[in-house]
């Protein structure tokens, strides 16, 4: 179980997968994360790939977010997902797509965008960071004010550092926690 750290939702408590196939972000990295992309929150359109318990995107709609599509592969973690929404009321706010976030990328066309914010929160060590930076046409699902927030490890990932600028985006912050490093890009 995990607890939603600010908003209306605060206090309010959410399921989680049991296992290690998904690492919740902690809460100290949610909050971070959260504050520092606050102004951005009111009526935005979230993106929340490799969602595990949702945490990130019902942290979202806890602090002003209009709606949150949820990408997570695992049905299980979907439907952990699916029972967060219930149990905070907020079902017509949420969609969620039971598929890889490959495959997802793939069908922009399907899908409510472009995103104000978008959350990633992938694996550490299978690569994913450049995956996502090198392969995603930002100017399609991205807004032009829009942000993409990152997590990765820096013991676990297979880069040690992440570029200044690349394809539409300059990142605009980034701070380290413990293992976890967090990077935001804006668009150019």
């Amino acid at each position: 179980m995990l607890r939603i750290t600010s908003g209306i939702y605060r206090g309010r408590m959410i399921r989680t997968p049991s296992g290690d196939q998904t690492r919740p972000t902690q809460a100290r990295l949610r909050q971070a994360l959260l504050n520092s992309v606050q102004a951005s929150l009111p009526a935005a359109q979230v993106l929340d790939l490799f969602a595990g318990s949702g945490a990130l995107g019902f942290e979202s709609l806890s602090r002003g977010a209009e709606r949150v599509t949820f990408v997570e592969s695992s049905r299980v973690a979907a439907g952990i997902i699916s029972e967060n929404a219930k149990t905070l009321q907020v079902q017509n706010q949420v969609s969620i797509q039971t598929q890889s976030v490959e495959i997802f990328l793939e069908r922009f066309d399907r899908v409510r965008g472009p995103f104000d914010l978008i959350f990633a929160d992938p694996p550490y060590e299978k690569g994913w960071e450049m995956k996502l930076l090198e392969g995603v046409s930002w100017e399609q699902w991205l807004s032009p004010q829009g942000a993409f927030c990152l997590e990765w490890g820096v013991q676990k990932s297979l880069v040690g550092e992440l570029p200044e600028r690349i394809h539409g985006l300059v990142k605009s912050r980034e701070k380290v926690y413990g293992d976890s490093v967090l990077t935001t890009y804006m668009r150019e």
